[in-house]
């Protein structure tokens, strides 16, 4: 019995020992607060993305000509028929690089290609001939430059929204490309990453990412002048390097 006792001994101060070892551990696991994911500055993260872009109006337009009258050197306007013509939502394929300059405020460079469809309702004959519509297929290119602002302690463990805002260039096609219009693009909206990896100096950023966007735009294919203005909203992937 007592040859036993030292080894009985051993043991509890070995399991005491491995208890005072282990026990703080947790605590300052749980203590420690998780860094929260964000960009990390100077590091370019390239994303892909899939939108999807809102109806436009193009607006509404009389054909109008002038009837021959005397006594007057300017006779009044006859109209021979009215069009209203709109620029169909359609699918977009977008690809962007971020340069992170700070670990909430970002540059962002991106480019979306689109092919919508030009639709011109022709109405209100004059000669009461029916309404018809024509239609064409439109090549749609656009890069923009946008600045992105991520917002703090929002969206958990691994997300986090952000602000974002800019402005661009846009080409329009024609079917067969018959004939180009340029303009400009002006949007701001809100958005989220969602980190599946990485979001800190250690690890490469691996995620996805969401936007809703509000856009306007000048020139281009339009039949009035004035600003159009169109909803936005895209899903995708990004990488960070």
């Amino acid at each position: 019995m007592t040859s036993r006792r030292p080894w009985v001994a051993a043991a509890v101060w070995a399991v005491c020992g491995a208890l005072v070892v282990i026990a703080p551990r947790p605590a300052l696991a749980q203590s420690a607060p998780r860094e929260a994911p964000a960009l990390q500055p100077w590091r370019p993260v390239v994303s892909v993305a899939a939108a999807w872009n809102g109806a436009q109006d193009l607006g509404r337009v009389n054909a109008e000509t002038r009837r021959a009258s005397t006594g007057t050197a300017t006779p009044p306007a006859f109209t021979l028929f009215t069009t209203e013509s709109t620029l169909g939502g359609a699918p977009v394929g977008e690809l962007a690089l971020a340069l992170p300059l700070t670990t909430r405020w970002a540059l962002v460079v991106r480019g979306g290609v689109s092919a919508p469809t030009l639709t011109t309702a022709i109405s209100a004959d004059a000669e009461a001939a029916p309404n018809v519509e024509a239609s064409e297929q439109v090549s749609d290119y656009t890069v923009e430059v946008s600045i992105t602002y991520q917002l703090p302690r929002w969206g958990g463990r691994h997300a986090r929204p952000f602000l974002v805002a800019g402005g661009g260039y846009l080409r329009q096609l024609h079917e067969d490309n018959a004939l180009v219009e340029t303009g400009r693009t002006w949007h701001g909206g809100v958005g989220l990453r969602w980190w599946l990896r990485g979001g800190d100096r250690r690890t490469r950023a691996v995620g996805l990412v969401g936007e809703a966007r509000w856009v306007w735009r000048t020139g281009g294919i339009a039949f009035t002048d004035g600003a159009r203005s169109l909803p936005m909203a895209s899903v995708g992937v990004f990488v960070g390097f």
